[in-house]
C-alpha cells in the first residue's frame, strides 16, 4: 500500500522524484510523509515551492492514495515502486530514477534491453531500418525499448512484436492514448511486453513529459540506437541521457544532404558507434549467433509463405494494392461491414504478419 501513497504524492504538480525521495527517506515511508505534520515536512529539506504544492494537494485530495488503489484495480493498471523486487535494477543506476511507474503487461526486470528511437517525421528508409532492427534484435532475445511516438518509435515496436518483446515508455499518463492511432498497438505491446509511464494515469502529454520519458528509455537500455533524427530531434535528447548515464549510443548513417540524417551523422562525428544492421549491435554485446539472427526474406518468395488470416483480414489484404499506397478511407470504401477501429486493428495485425507496409498513414501490400 505504501507505494500508492508515493504515487499519490506524485499527483502534486511540482513535487518531483527528488522531493518524493527526500520525504520518503526523512519520514521512513511514503505513508508517514503523507500524514506528517506541516511543521515536520519543512524539516525534510524539500524546496518550499514543491512542499507547498504537496501540502495543498493533500488538503484538496485527502483520500488520493485509497482512490488510486481503486482506480488502478478498475483500470487493470499495475504500480511498481523503486523498492519492489520487480523494479528493473538497471533503471536504478541513472540520475533521478523514477520512484514509481504505472504499467500494463509483465515486467522482466533482468531482461537485456536495447533502445531504438528516431524522428516522428520518418522517411521510408528510416521506417525500413526501424522495423528490421526491431524485428531482428527482438528475435535475438533483446527487448526493444522505445517511446511509442509516431514515426521511428512506432515502427521499432512493430518490428519487435513480430519476433519478441518490446517496452513502450509513454510521454503521458498510461490511460491517455497518444498518438490516438496507436491504441491497438499499445494493446498488442501490453499482451507480450510492457507499456509504462511515471505520470499520473490521465495526464495528457506536454513539453515537459517527453524529455522525462526519454531518460527512462535510456535508463532501461544497455544502449540506444538513433535511426533517423534532425539536429533538434527529441531522439537526440535520449542519446544525451544515454551518454550521461554511461549507456552506449549507436547511430544509423544517412545521406549528408538529408535532413533526417543530420542528427545521426553528427552523433557519429562526435563518437557514436556507426551501425549498419542488427548484426553490428549483437557483435558489440557478444550476442551474435547465426541461429538467432533471422535472414532477410526474398521479397519474391513472400507470397509463397503460408499465412493464417481471418476472413476479414483476407478481405482487407485483397483491397490493398501491390504497386501503390492506399489510405484507410479508400480501404473502407472497398470492404463491407467494417468500421475504422476494426480496420486499424486489422492493418496492425497484417503489418505484424509482414503482409503490408505503411508509410505516413498509407498502405501497400508486400
Amino acid at each position: 500500500m505504501d507505494k500508492y501513497f508515493m504515487a499519490a504524492m506524485g499527483g502534486a504538480e511540482g513535487l518531483g522524484n527528488k522531493s518524493i525521495e527526500l520525504l520518503v527517506k526523512f519520514f521512513g515511508s511514503a505513508k508517514a510523509a503523507w500524514f506528517a505534520e506541516t511543521g515536520d515536512l519543512f524539516k525534510a529539506g524539500v524546496r518550499k515551492n514543491a512542499l507547498g504544492a504537496f501540502i495543498e494537494f493533500r488538503i484538496k485530495h485527502p483520500d488520493a492514495p485509497e482512490n488510486l488503489v481503486s482506480y488502478c484495480e478498475r483500470q487493470k493498471i499495475s504500480l511498481c515502486s523503486i523498492f519492489d523486487e520487480d523494479y528493473p535494477p538497471i533503471l536504478k543506476e541513472i540520475h533521478s530514477p523514477p520512484m514509481f511507474f504505472y504499467y500494463r503487461g509483465k515486467l522482466q526486470p533482468l531482461a537485456q534491453r536495447i533502445g531504438i528511437v528516431g524522428s516522428r517525421r520518418n522517411t521510408p528508409y528510416g521506417q525500413s531500418v526501424a522495423v528490421e532492427l526491431g524485428e531482428q534484435l527482438a528475435a535475438a532475445g533483446l527487448t526493444v525499448v522505445s517511446g511509442a511516438a509516431r514515426g521511428i518509435d512506432t515502427f521499432a515496436h512493430i518490428g519487435a512484436l513480430r519476433k519478441g518483446r518490446t517496452v513502450a515508455v509513454l510521454g503521458c499518463g498510461i490511460n491517455v492514448i497518444f498518438p490516438r492511432e496507436n491504441k491497438k498497438l499499445f494493446e498488442q505491446i501490453a499482451e507480450s511486453g510492457v507499456v509504462l509511464s511515471e505520470f499520473p494515469p490521465q495526464l495528457p502529454p506536454n513539453k515537459n513529459t517527453f524529455p522525462a520519458r526519454n531518460r527512462i528509455i535510456a535508463g532501461l537500455s544497455r544502449g540506444v540506437i538513433v535511426v533517423e533524427a534532425d539536429t533538434k530531434s527529441g531522439a537526440l535528447i535520449t542519446s544525451d541521457y544515454a551518454v550521461d548515464n554511461d549507456r552506449d549510443v549507436f547511430a544509423i548513417p544517412g545521406q549528408i544532404y538529408a535532413n533526417m540524417s543530420r542528427g545521426c551523422n553528427e552523433l557519429i562525428r562526435k563518437g557514436a558507434t556507426l551501425i549498419k544492421n542488427a548484426r553490428d549491435v549483437l557483435e558489440e554485446y557478444d550476442l551474435l549467433k547465426e541461429d538467432n539472427l533471422p535472414a532477410k526474406i526474398d521479397a519474391e518468395k513472400i507470397s509463397a509463405v503460408p499465412i493464417n488470416l481471418t476472413d476479414m483480414e483476407a478481405k482487407v489484404l485483397e483491397a490493398v494494392p501491390v504497386d501503390n499506397y492506399i489510405t484507410e478511407d479508400e480501404i473502407l470504401m472497398q470492404v463491407d461491414d467494417l468500421d475504422l477501429d476494426d480496420l486499424v486493428d486489422i492493418l496492425l495485425k497484417l503489418d505484424l504478419k509482414n503482409c503490408i507496409e505503411e508509410n505516413a498513414g498509407r498502405y501497400k501490400r508486400k
